[in-house]
């Protein structure tokens, strides 16, 4: 209950226990991986610290278990005075900056119980002008609602709030109540100033504000709640410790953000970098720039933080930036500003998004406030010119604003912010699109014969400061692992490089197969886009007489070497199959011993025409007198079609002498 100066229920967010993969789902993992193979960090904590405020299950009861070792590294400051332990949070806690948390770095940690911050301890509440304290943490995060007091006190707890937030530059992040309602708690979700947060299954209540400027949309986010993990309690610290990892980068060189602008981008940032795919029917329009139930999308840290590193852009008609960014500064009085743009050609269409958020001035004199109203447009540009508009988002009562398109083609492109209010308005803004992933055989053949390799080459577009995990769909007549070399289920392409590329490495044997192919392309993945339809095909090429054999022979001849085999004679015409072979002539049918031997200036000499599609096949010849010393004859001509030999002893000076053709293949 809420001690001081008022009564109002306030409740815990609970339900059961979280997936273990969750933070593989929001692209933190995938994170992980890419900073590490370039060397690069991720933060683990904010810099500054988080507070944690809860409702109290009993009398001083409002603390995880601070002894446990998953808080190792945690100071906590109980800012309520002495806590017993309270499970639900623990629970938050694990989701919030426990070890295997997004922030599970060493920090320090200020633990409220509710009642107590709404009071004396933060927000005073009951206090007339005094301000509230000030808050020397990154992330605020309230795993519990407030119902059952008055209009007017619950406006003052979020005029409160928003000028605590505005004042000191931390970031608040509040879920809604579970079940799938459209009435919204009374506190703390109804804020503009923090970010309201739900579940992805949906089931969470959603719909308009009906306190202090009705009609925005609430909640802002969502974040991964499938059962078991199903209460907004669980995943409102995922929103907030991947706000506190946005924070303790922004606030580091080189951005060195600080204030206001901190709160202001990372909200805009993880709004932007949401997902809508994996939420059912995502929509909004231009006056309701968020989903009547999932807001902005499901979290995407990977998203966001790619956003981030993209790097701050500053409003110019002389500067075009890339498929990432964001923004912080002044937009005048009844002015505009404008991005410019550009998706960069070579693939399909990209999932945009774009997010502008400010905030509303609020005075501790009688606690009244002001909001600017800011509209949000995106535009076709030619060059540095503005074309026709494609989208907008001009909510009157909102501070947020976002424009999404599904498949945002290639081109020039241009995001304007007007300011139709009388007052200099400071916004953060962010934009995020998927860089395009193309496939080709840049060396579309390898073969038996000689291991000559396929080359296939995996291109990406936009930014390459990052580097970027691309997964394989691989098929084809090929068997990995017996016609060639297994490929990677996925590929890296590291930072600095705009492509990669990967053997195709065939693996000789003697058997019949026909040629085989190697079928490779980009498979879906939430980081980048693809064509559905590209693919990259490398042909295997079977050793040429496999090949003959496998045109000649039925599968249950191929199966029996005395029959298709290299000496096996299936037309017993005296020539062996690699004989037939070399020659040209057809395994099931009798032919005519082919060599012509003659005299030709006293040696005696033979030749025959070739096959000129047996480039497996080593042609020789040898000579006798006597059948059991075989020496090289001298070759005269080995082109693709003929061969002519003859000996290296006069026939005049020989009693005898025999002359053989010698076939041979690797």
């Amino acid at each position: 209950m809420i001690r001081h100066p008022s009564t109002a229920l306030i409740v815990m967010l609970c339900a059961a226990s979280a997936k273990a993969d969750w933070r593989a789902e929001i692209g933190h993992t995938r994170l992980l991986q890419l900073a590490a193979s370039a060397g690069q960090g991720i933060p683990a904590a904010t810099g500054s610290g988080v507070s944690h405020i809860e409702a109290s299950t009993g009398v001083g009861i409002y603390g995880p278990d601070t002894a446990s070792s998953v808080f190792s590294g945690k100071s906590f400051i109980f800012k309520s005075g002495a806590s017993g332990v309270s499970s639900h949070a623990n629970r938050v806690a694990l989701n919030y900056y426990g070890s295997a948390s997004l922030l599970s770095a060493n920090s320090t940690v200020d633990l409220y119980d509710a009642n107590s911050w709404i009071g004396g301890g933060f927000l005073n509440l009951g206090g007339g002008f005094t301000a509230p304290a000030s808050e020397a943490r990154a992330v605020q995060n309230h795993s519990w609602i407030g119902n059952g007091i008055t209009e007017s006190q619950a406006t003052e707890i979020g005029r409160r709030l928003d000028f605590a937030i505005n004042r000191d530059g931390f970031i608040s992040v509040m879920g809604v109540n579970n079940g799938a309602s459209t009435t919204l708690p009374q506190l703390l979700a109804q804020t503009y100033h923090g970010i309201s947060v739900g579940r992805d299954d949906g089931q969470h209540s959603a719909g308009l504000t009906t306190l202090d400027g009705t009609g925005r949309g609430k909640p802002e986010i969502v974040a991964p709640s499938t059962s078991p993990d199903n209460a907004t309690s669980w995943t409102t610290p995922m929103v907030a410790g991947a706000a506190g990892v946005l924070h303790g980068k922004l606030a580091s060189a080189p951005y060195s953000q600080s204030g206001a602008n901190l709160p202001r981008v990372v909200k805009a940032l993880l709004l932007a970098g949401a997902t809508k795919d994996t939420v059912p029917l995502w929509a909004n329009t231009a006056s309701r720039p968020l989903d009547a139930r999932y807001g902005a999308g499901e979290l995407n840290l990977h998203h966001s933080y790619l956003a981030l590193l993209a790097g701050r852009a500053t409003a110019s008609n002389n500067t075009s930036y890339g498929i990432r960014g964001w923004a912080a500064e002044t937009v005048n009085r009844s002015s505009s500003k404008t991005w410019y743009f550009t998706i960069p050609p070579g693939a399909a269409g990209t999932p945009f998004c774009a997010v502008l958020t400010w905030h509303r001035t609020v005075s501790s004199l009688g606690w009244t406030a002001t909001l600017s109203n800011l509209d949000l447009r995106l535009h076709h540009a030619s060059g540095f010119a503005l074309g026709s508009q494609i989208a907008a988002s001009a909510s009157t009562v909102d501070n947020t604003e976002l424009i999404h398109q599904p498949a945002l083609p290639p081109g020039n492109y241009a995001l304007v912010v007007e300011n139709t209010s009388s007052n200099n308005t400071a916004i953060g803004m962010a934009w995020h699109s998927l860089p395009a992933v193309t496939t080709a055989a840049s060396s579309p053949l390898a073969r038996e014969i000689d291991g000559q390799q396929g080359t296939l080459t995996l291109s990406r577009t936009g930014d390459s400061t990052f580097p970027l995990w691309v997964p394989l769909a691989i098929s084809g007549s090929a068997v990995p692992g017996t016609h060639y070399q297994p490929l990677p289920s996925a590929v890296m392409i590291p930072a600095g490089q705009s492509s990669v590329s990967l053997q195709v490495i065939p693996i000789a044997d003697f058997l019949a197969q026909s040629d085989r192919t190697v079928i490779v392309a980009a498979a879906q993945d939430f980081a980048s886009v693809r064509d559905f339809s590209q693919t990259a095909v490398v042909t295997i090429e079977d050793k040429p007489f496999d090949a003959w054999r496998f045109e000649n022979f039925s599968g249950s001849e191929l199966a029996d070497a005395a029959t298709s085999g290299d000496a096996a004679d299936p037309d017993g015409d005296g020539l062996a199959n690699l004989v037939e072979y070399a020659l040209d002539f057809e395994p099931n049918k009798a032919d005519a011993r082919p060599a012509s031997v003659s005299e030709i200036d006293d040696y005696l000499t033979i030749s025959h025409t070739k096959n000129p599609a047996a480039t497996d096949i080593t042609w020789a010849a040898e000579v006798t007198g006597n059948f059991t010393n075989w020496q090289a004859a001298l070759i005269l001509t080995d082109t693709s079609t003929a061969f002519t030999a003859r000996d290296t002893v006069l026939i005049s000076n020989s009693e005898r002498r025999f002359l053989q053709l010698k076939i041979s293949r690797p």
